[in-house]
């Protein structure tokens, strides 16, 4: 299926007002369990369905783990076999696809926070812009990259000037000729920046934030996604 840019980029600017009128009646995250979650389910949920990266993020989350101070020096052992116990989705069973390395992503991060500050919420006040907040999570928190990072920030509330550049966004920008040379998925900082940069002059162009239109994006490919696949 080929698409039409012009009826893409139409459907992209029709929607940002909606997405935008949705964050306006948003109340920013700003509990220490809150940004917790959102930081768990945004390492958790690299290569395995959103759905089982929320789950597990629960189970962490009810476990406790990550406020108990007394098992500092246990926290990756006792992660670990929280993500190896089967979860429930959707009325099924499913397994957790990488508990050994996401519990030790999960662990050093948080230790490194801890080196830094009293709380999550505190070393996030700490940073004066959240492209500032976004380097430091790429840099020390493993399992954080570019993108991960930005969803993280724009989840709970802190900016909507990051774009979260998937592999959605990416082929839009193919399509339209925002970013003719599409390389693939985007890993280094220096290279998200420079397609986050080109992103957001787009959106300019239409009065919109970039991370309102990243999110428009998302929603119109998925759907022009799923009708190619309907009618192939």
């Amino acid at each position: 299926m080929k698409y039409d840019a012009a009826q893409i980029m139409t459907a992209v600017a029709s929607i940002c007002p909606e997405i935008q009128q949705r964050v306006d009646r948003t109340t920013p995250c700003g509990d220490e369990r809150s940004l917790w979650w959102e930081l768990s389910s945004c390492v958790l949920s690299s290569q395995v369905p959103y759905s089982l990266a929320t789950a597990a993020a629960d189970a962490i989350d009810q476990s406790n783990l990550l406020f108990d101070p007394v098992c500092d020096d246990q926290l990756e052992v006792r992660l670990e076999d929280v993500l190896r116990k089967p979860l429930t989705i959707a009325g099924r069973l499913r397994t957790y696809r990488f508990p050994s390395a996401k519990a030790a992503q999960l662990a050093r991060t948080y230790y490194r926070i801890h080196c830094e500050a009293d709380s999550l919420s505190s070393l996030l006040a700490g940073f004066s812009t959240a492209s500032d907040a976004r380097k430091w999570l790429v840099d020390h928190a493993p399992g954080l990259g570019p993108k991960q990072a930005s969803m993280f920030l724009r989840n709970i509330g802190t900016s909507y000037d990051l774009a979260v550049i998937d592999r959605h966004v990416l082929r839009y920008m193919e399509i339209t000729g925002v970013l003719p040379h599409n390389g693939g998925a985007i890993t280094s900082l220096k290279r998200y920046r420079n397609a986050e940069s080109t992103l957001r002059t787009h959106a300019d162009s239409v009065t919109c934030s970039v991370g309102i239109m990243d999110w428009a994006i998302w929603i119109v490919m998925r759907v022009a996604k799923q009708s190619e696949v309907q009618q192939a």
